[in-house]
């Protein structure tokens, strides 16, 4: 069976194929390998400079022997960043092209859907939460007409917020079946609000989503950064915790499977 580590990042100051390695030597097989802002960007062609390394880590992981399936997306904390140098009108310009840049990608087949979309994860003035809500709708239009999922970086999953996300996605017209709630937890997984939610590969989260019945997958966020090694977890995590799951009766193979086969390929398509 594949074993599918749904939010895995590699950095070009990072481990790279050595850390892919790591997680095929524990029995990893599959990875959904998110972009992640190499550095501060304020004019498109920097956008497009990084993504086009992301594609290259990803090459670097599928020679490693890894099966990858890749997202790519402007980090909605970039959307506020830039309104503080740009101001909030060029910002959601500027932010909404660099969208379209990543879903011409998707219709090329470079990328299978965008992420992290999103909106800030730390508090921010009223206007700044209404752009980025407003953002992100736009942006879930957009991916939706290309065809790709897309994964959401947002503040913690409470029922609350779940049920926003999914008052987001309902007026986008987003199919919520491809709609990734990132770094989900047991608030997430209580009332997902049509969202498939990625867990945290912690033990605790692991038993919690295991009994909640939810549509779940499980992920390291793994950030490949030399300055915080094993961050968020480990490359080992995955694979090592879904075997421990399955011996301990945690997980039984009907759900692994749905876990690591059925639901990343219904969310990305296809791993290559």
């Amino acid at each position: 069976m594949e074993i599918t580590d749904d939010h895995f990042h590699l950095d070009p100051r990072g481990r790279r194929g050595d850390a892919v390695r790591e997680f095929l030597k524990a029995g990893g097989s599959r990875l959904v390998l998110v972009h992640k802002p190499y550095g501060d960007w304020q004019k498109l062609h920097q956008f497009e400079a990084q993504v086009a390394t992301t594609l290259k880590l990803a090459e670097e992981a599928r020679e490693a022997g890894a099966q990858v399936a890749v997202v790519a997306a402007p980090h909605p904390v970039a959307l506020v960043k830039m309104a503080e140098v740009l101001g909030p009108v060029a910002a959601e310009d500027l932010y909404l092209k660099a969208v379209e840049y990543c879903c011409t990608l998707v219709d090329a087949g470079e990328l299978a859907g965008l992420g992290e979309l999103g909106r800030p994860h730390f508090p921010v003035v009223e206007k700044a939460w209404e752009q980025a809500n407003r953002v992100l709708e736009a942006a879930l239009a957009r991916t939706r007409d290309a065809g790709g999922a897309a994964v959401l970086h947002t503040e913690s999953g409470t029922p609350e917020v779940m049920a926003e996300l999914g008052a987001i996605a309902d007026r986008a017209r987003f199919p919520k079946a491809r709609l990734v709630k990132h770094y989900g937890g047991p608030g997430a997984l209580a009332e997902p609000a049509g969202l498939v939610v990625s867990v945290i590969a912690s033990r605790k989260n692991l038993q919690a989503a295991a009994a909640s019945g939810a549509e779940f997958m499980l992920e390291t966020d793994y950030l490949d950064d030399p300055d915080r090694p094993g961050a968020v977890m480990g490359p080992k995590t995955v694979p090592r915790r879904t075997r421990a799951a399955l011996e301990s009766g945690v997980l039984d193979q009907e759900l692994a499977r749905r876990i690591h086969v059925d639901l990343p390929d219904r969310v990305y398509g296809r791993f290559s």
